[in-house]
């Protein structure tokens, strides 16, 4: 999957802005036609999708969202569709401009830190910078008007590539990237980019280990297996993961498999679907 680019665009996406929200009866034509699971009691086939949700539910969605077949989104967590690969799914709630690979598993109570604060400056409160209702009560109250100082932060998105398991109740920093084939430990705080295939926990998140030996990784990155259909890979024992690199890499280069290359799931045409239902049902 070539995870989509996160430029807060709007072009395209009509009135709705940077995200768009639709209840799940809306909704749920489009997910299952797209084979887009939201886990739950109840949704025990594809087109039980959303059973334990509520048909009046808002769903949460970005218009640079790109959804693959078979991305599943356990406990609630699909209240926000974020981009995610083919055999990927998620127990967490995360930003919708989170962007997730294919065959990556993401546990229970993962989150990404809340608002940045200027920490460089002699004081992090927003009373110096924001002119909200605290601040507005303040200046009524007393007739006084503070100097608020700039403060532009924009959140990048959060970039987790594929065959990457994130544990139970792990922090992410805003803009961090996971590599590929990378392992993070529960309970984690990860403030920086995480290197393929490294294992790392702690708080904040360091390098335990490697996953693999360097010549194993290297081949495994070399293969990308992650392009390929579970199928595709069938003869090979992903038990060794030596031997299912090498194999993997044979049989690309033997033009023996072909690519995984589903139809995607756009936010753009999710909300064009939806708008053009919504305007035949009230002709």
């Amino acid at each position: 999957m070539v995870l989509p680019a996160n430029t807060n665009e709007t072009t395209g996406f009509g009135g709705y802005g940077r995200t768009m929200h639709s209840r799940l009866s809306e909704l749920r034509p489009h997910l299952i036609s797209s084979r887009i699971f939201l886990m739950g009691p109840g949704a025990k086939t594809i087109e039980a999708t959303g059973a334990s949700y509520g048909e009046q539910t808002l769903i949460k969605f970005a218009p640079d969202l790109c959804l693959e077949p078979y991305a599943t989104y356990w406990a609630g967590s699909g209240r926000h569709l974020l981009s995610m690969g083919s055999f990927s799914y998620t127990h967490s709630r995360l930003p919708p401009s989170t962007r997730v690979g294919r065959y990556t598993s993401i546990a229970k109570g993962v989150k990404v830190m809340g608002a940045m604060h200027p920490h460089e400056w002699a004081s992090t409160s927003p009373a110096f910078y924001n002119r909200k209702l605290m601040m507005e009560t303040f200046e009524s109250d007393r007739g006084e008007a503070p100097t608020y100082r700039d403060f532009e932060y924009t959140p990048g998105p959060v970039v987790v590539g594929n065959d990457v398991w994130i544990g139970e109740d792990v922090t992410l920093g805003h803009g961090v990237n996971i590599g590929d084939g990378a392992v993070v430990a529960s309970n984690s705080v990860v403030t920086g980019d995480v290197p393929p295939y490294a294992v790392v926990g702690g708080v904040p998140a360091k390098t335990i280990r490697q996953r693999f030996d360097e010549g194993t990784v290297s081949d495994l990155r070399r293969s990308a297996w992650w392009n390929y259909s579970p199928t595709a890979l069938n003869q090979l024992d992903v038990r060794n993961p030596a031997e299912f690199a090498r194999g993997a890499i044979g049989l690309i280069e033997a033009g023996a498999i072909e690519p995984y290359e589903p139809e995607v799931l756009t936010g753009r045409e999710l909300a064009a679907a939806l708008a053009s239902s919504m305007d035949y049902a009230g002709s």
